[in-house]
Formats: C-alpha cells, sequence, structure tokens
C-alpha cells in the first residue's frame, strides 16, 4: 500500500489523530510561555538564581523525552490522571521550558546598557525600564525561544500515544510494530508539516509584534 493509498483508506482516522496531536500542543505549550517567560524575568537580574535554574531546567531536558512520560504517568496516577491527556501535557510543558527560560532572561540581560542609562535619566523606575525598553527589545530573541519550544513539542508529542492521549503517535508507533512504511511515513510527514507550519506562524506572529523601529534596523543590518 503506497502514501496515497494509505490517505485514502484512512483519511478519517488521520484527520481526529491530527486534531488531538494539535489539542496537546495546543494545551501544553501555552503553559510552558506563561511559566518560561515569566521565570526568564524573575530571574533575569538574579546572576546565581539564573544559573542554578537554567541548569535545572538544562537537567530536565536531558531526560529521555519517553523516560519523562513515564515518570508523569507513575506521579499522577494517585490521583487517577495517569493515562490520557494530562501526563502528556505535563511531560511536553517541562520538557520545552528550557529554551525559553534561557532565552528570555539572555534576551533581557543583553539589552545595550546606554539605552537603560539613557531610560534612567529620564526618571523610568526599574519595572518601566523592564515593561517598556527591555521587554520590547528582546521580542525577536523570546520569540525564537518560544518557536524552539513549540516545533520540539510537536515532536516530543508523538510519545503521547504510548500514554493514551492519542496524536500522530499512533501511526509513527503502529506502523513500526506492523511493519508499516507509509503508515510510519504518514505520521512523520504529518508532524513535520505541524511543526513547519507552526514555526512560520510563529515567525509572522513575532514581526507584527516586534517593535517597529528594531524591525526596521534589523532589515538595514541585513542589507548591509
Amino acid at each position: 500500500m503506497d502514501i496515497i493509498t494509505f490517505f485514502t483508506y484512512y483519511y478519517d482516522t488521520l484527520f481526529w489523530e491530527t486534531i488531538r496531536h494539535i489539542e496537546i500542543i495546543l494545551y501544553s505549550i501555552p503553559f510552558a510561555v506563561v511559566l518560561g517567560v515569566t521565570t526568564g524575568f524573575l530571574i533575569s537580574n538574579r546572576p546565581r538564581l539564573s544559573r542554578v535554574v537554567i541548569a535545572i531546567a538544562g537537567i530536565i531536558m536531558t531526560i529521555p523525552s519517553l523516560a519523562l512520560f513515564g515518570i508523569m504517568v507513575v506521579l499522577l496516577a494517585p490521583f487517577n490522571l495517569g493515562l490520557g491527556i494530562t501526563p502528556a501535557v505535563f511531560a511536553i510543558t517541562i520538557y520545552s521550558l528550557l529554551p525559553i527560560i534561557r532565552n528570555t532572561s539572555t534576551a533581557l540581560n543583553e539589552v545595550d546598557p546606554a539605552i537603560i542609562e539613557a531610560a534612567r535619566g529620564m526618571g523610568l523606575s526599574p519595572l518601566q525600564i523592564l515593561l517598556k525598553i527591555k521587554a520590547p527589545l528582546s521580542i525577536p530573541v523570546i520569540m525564537a525561544g518560544i518557536r524552539n519550544a513549540m516545533v520540539l513539542g510537536v515532536s516530543v508529542a508523538t510519545f503521547a500515544f504510548l500514554v493514551a492521549a492519542g496524536g500522530m503517535g499512533y501511526f509513527i508507533f503502529s506502523g513500526i510494530s506492523r511493519s508499516n512504511l507509509p503508515m510510519v511515513l504518514t505520521g512523520a510527514l504529518i508532524i513535520s508539516i505541524l511543526g513547519i507550519s507552526i514555526n512560520y506562524a510563529l515567525m509572522r506572529l513575532e514581526r507584527l509584534i516586534t517593535p517597529r523601529g528594531l524591525t526596521m534596523e534589523t532589515q538595514k543590518g541585513t542589507a548591509t
């Protein structure tokens, strides 16, 4: 059976498992963005705490994603939440934190000191400097971290099938167990398309929310 024939026979299942995969991502990544960006803001002016937090997030990233799903199943089992979408959401959220925290903290700390001094000279408070100066100038780097986290989340969500959450992992793992190449290729292709589409959509969003002056400066630098 080739991929075209496979699509013809399984289009209904493909549609619903794709929706389920997107649903898992839509539940997971907003939590990761809120937690990651907030943490990045809180640790940006605390070097010691920043190193500790980023180190912990880095250690979590070294845990194999399948093992992390298993850990979530065990931890949530006493609450009758060990299977389904809940452990998948927890695992993907935790796994996606590092790039967001790291990029947010780094971006806020790399704002030109001359700009900060000028803002202080104008009488802006530290909070105003953070919200009106640092945050807008940091948007491109923060968004890069969010894009990385979302593309990573799309990939890691494949393992959600193993904890009864559904998603495109159904085609990957079922195809492997059946030695069905079109099934595996179809799942991999749809996951790739989802990752590319989400990355493109976030790039468009980044252009919309990035300050106009910063965008123009970047374009000039590229042209040069």
